[in-house]
């Protein structure tokens, strides 16, 4: 169930959330009002988060999943779902603002879905958020977009899907982190950035996110990234190809090449239809398809190995053999 206040009579903000599952989908309307915003320290612990309470104490209502209000027994509310107990949320596109230290220190939260049209991210959002890996974010057409302050707060390795009406893009921001080194004789204290994810995410024109200045930085993830990241990103790439210029894809394409083996086991490891597609795409020589096929009998998948043999006997047909007396 929600905990929420009314403003105005005419918008809802989330107060807090209470259930046995870390899986929360925050309501679009609730009593036929949007749903608009999430408190301060709506899903965080602590003194804020009951200070919050405390000054909303009067005008907190309740209402379950659906956005139905209802009036629980005190003694009967399920736990408060904070901290380590939020795994995923959903944010709907009504939200236009969050609250500071909304998500503080809600180190379990690995997965967050939002629109791209939130005005007003407050301070310290993610601050503790080390767990997130993914974010699924909705592209909305106006003239702001919330995407590149949240690449700011999230710095580990992060897995974005973009999706436009256009179609969709699965991109990977490496890790970026900051070390803060003593250079003693000038008594100063000098701050490096290591890892090129903070390259990654200055691909911004204003607000509006530029997949070719995304693309053009593969020639700094080769030299400093893993070839783990590597693979990922260019898979990744290729299988959602959304404004991939032709001279990107082939400075990729030419990875691949000489990168078989590590690109079609990353591609395995995040994705079976992606292998797939990965296979038919790339595998054109038998030698290297039948890799794949071995690849793939290990995960122990019949319906994937089935497909795959499907495909190899479309792809590499048997000689039929002729007989001469």
């Amino acid at each position: 169930m929600f905990l929420y206040q009314v403003i105005n009579n005419q918008e809802i903000v989330i107060l807090g959330y209470r259930g046995y599952n870390g899986f929360v989908i925050i309501p679009q309307k609730i009593q036929d009002m949007p749903v608009t915003g999430l408190s301060a320290y709506a899903f965080s612990g602590g003194w804020g988060r009951d200070q919050v309470m405390e000054s909303m104490e009067q005008e907190m209502r309740y209402c379950d999943e659906e956005g139905n209000p209802i009036w629980p027994d005190p003694e009967e509310l399920p736990p408060v779902v904070s901290c380590e107990t939020l795994k995923e949320i959903y944010l709907p596109s009504s939200i236009k603002k969050i609250g500071n230290y909304a998500f503080y220190n809600c180190y379990e939260l690995l997965r967050i879905e939002c629109f791209s049209s939130i005005e007003d991210l407050g301070s310290g959002l993610f601050t503790g958020c080390t767990g997130v890996r993914t974010l699924d974010i909705h592209m909305v057409d106006g003239p702001r977009s919330c995407l590149k302050v949240i690449l700011s707060e999230l710095r580990q390795e992060l897995y974005v899907n973009y999706y436009t009406g256009h179609g969709k893009a699965r991109l990977l921001f490496p890790e970026m982190f900051e070390e803060s080194v003593e250079h003693t004789p000038a008594r100063i204290i000098i701050r490096e950035m290591h890892g090129c994810g903070h390259m990654y995410r200055y691909c911004f024109d204003l607000a509006e996110f530029q997949f070719h200045k995304y693309d053009g930085l593969f020639p700094h993830l080769q030299i400093q990234e893993s070839e783990r990241v590597i693979a990922s990103l260019v898979v990744n790439r290729l299988y959602t190809p959304l404004q991939l210029l032709e001279h990107d894809k082939e400075i990729y394409e030419a990875y691949v090449k000489d990168h078989m083996e590590s690109i079609a086991k990353q591609a395995l490891k995040e994705d079976l239809d992606m292998f797939y597609w990965f296979a038919g795409e790339y595998g054109e020589n038998q030698e290297v398809f039948d890799s794949m096929v071995d690849m793939a009998a290990k995960r122990d998948n019949p319906e994937l190995s089935g497909r795959l043999m499907d495909l190899r006997r479309r792809r590499f047909p048997a000689r039929k053999r002729v007989f001469s007396l």
